[in-house]
């Protein structure tokens, strides 16, 4: 990305996004502990805090210190400042929150989809947010829009997410933000678990850089750059399931061959049963029937580990992260097999002394996509940063 200039009104807004983070991140804390923590000068924080107050998006609680004088004001996250809808669209299901500010699931809805032209499936997703606005009687002036996770790639010819020939989130943006009116922001599934995972999880909330594997009906991965979400030029950033690691390998719908989520995902698990004589109708069948116990599915997980090894050598060797997460919709056996049999990992830039593992697990499991999308409308709205990053945003 080139530099751009910073002008005045925009470094203000940079400033404002990261007092208000700053709040979030440390709850209590008063404005002489946000001008330590950010380096701003007391009367900036001051201006900024007294902004974020007048838009509802914080607010003062009372001090539990006992002291001489007046003591310092704590603030916090006003939750009821702002709300959003979050979905998350995949093969066959859709899942559907309403989040508050402070990330609060107040409403979930859960469905089957078993229409995914995007333009039937817009007219279920844009019936699951009316009544989800109606049941939490959101104000329309709190509501900041809605958040979008499904598979990528995004706008390339060709080129669908496994089991969904013809998709692409683009159009279902496009169609959803034309049926409601409302903004309408878009991501994959590994960048908006990486986003939940930092904002939400317990092991990801302090990291500033790191890498979220996203192992579902494909693979996929987000990666967090200096407390960022990388989208990349397109959108594409992330899509792990394109990486070449078995030259010559099996045969993949982007036309390449070896691509890793032909070795490890979902998809790729129902087609090596396939190729000898089970089929299996679905994902959740596959989840409902399988173990890593059936020889079938014993030989195939030997195949893909060494590929699989080699995809997560590569994530550490390009991006030098403070630990990988792996998650996604998975069954946890199937991701719980992986991680443990990719060990020992192969040898990396990675550093020698740390604080968390190599490799761990994430902390939100299936509903960290959902969350995540939920709160794409919120960085959409304050954080200039994310919208630089992220061209769908």
């Amino acid at each position: 990305m080139m530099l751009s200039a910073t002008n005045v009104v925009k470094a203000k807004l940079i400033n404002r996004w990261l007092v208000f983070d700053t709040i979030r991140r440390e709850s209590g804390i008063a404005r002489a502990g946000i001008a330590t923590s950010t380096g701003l000068s007391k009367q900036a924080i001051s201006d900024l805090v007294d902004e974020l107050i007048a838009l509802g998006l914080i607010k003062e609680s009372k001090s539990a210190e006992r002291r001489v004088g007046k003591p310092p004001t704590p603030l916090c996250i006003n939750p009821e400042g702002a709300y959003a809808l979050g979905f998350h669209v995949d093969v066959g299901q859709m899942s559907a929150i309403v989040a508050n500010l402070a990330g609060d699931v107040l409403c979930r809805r859960d469905q089957s989809l078993n229409d995914l032209e995007p333009e039937r499936a817009v007219t279920e997703l844009f019936a699951a947010a009316k009544a989800l606005i109606r049941e939490v009687k959101i104000p329309r002036d709190r509501f900041l829009g809605i958040g979008l996770a499904t598979p990528g790639p995004f706008g390339v010819a060709g080129l669908s997410p496994p089991r969904l020939p013809g998709w692409d989130g683009l159009r279902l943006r496009t169609l959803l933000h034309e049926a409601s009116g409302f903004p309408v922001s878009l991501s994959n599934d590994g960048q908006c678990a990486t986003i939940a995972e930092w904002r939400f999880g317990d092991a990801a909330r302090g990291l500033t850089h790191f890498v979220y594997v996203y192992f579902g009906i494909g693979m996929g991965s987000g990666v967090m750059i200096n407390s960022a979400i990388f989208g990349g030029a397109s959108g594409n950033a992330g899509e792990l399931g394109h990486l070449t690691v078995v030259p010559g390998g099996h045969e993949c719908i982007c036309g390449k061959r070896g691509c890793l989520e032909t070795y490890v995902s979902v998809d790729a698990a129902i087609r090596h049963l396939s190729a000898e004589g089970i089929e299996v109708a679905s994902p959740a069948a596959f989840a409902a029937t399988f173990d890593d116990s059936h020889p079938l599915i014993s030989s195939w997980i030997g195949a893909g580990v060494e590929p699989f090894r080699n995809a997560l050598n590569a994530l550490e060797n390009l991006f030098d992260p403070q630990t990988i997460m792996i998650g996604g919709n998975a069954p946890d056996w199937l991701i719980e097999v992986f991680m443990a049999k990719a060990e020992p990992l192969l040898p990396s830039v990675g550093r020698i002394e740390r604080t968390l593992p190599r490799i761990i697990r994430s902390d939100l499991g299936v509903d960290a996509v959902v969350r995540g999308a939920a709160v794409l409308p919120l960085l959409t709205t304050l954080n200039p940063q994310y919208r630089e990053l992220n061209p769908h945003a």
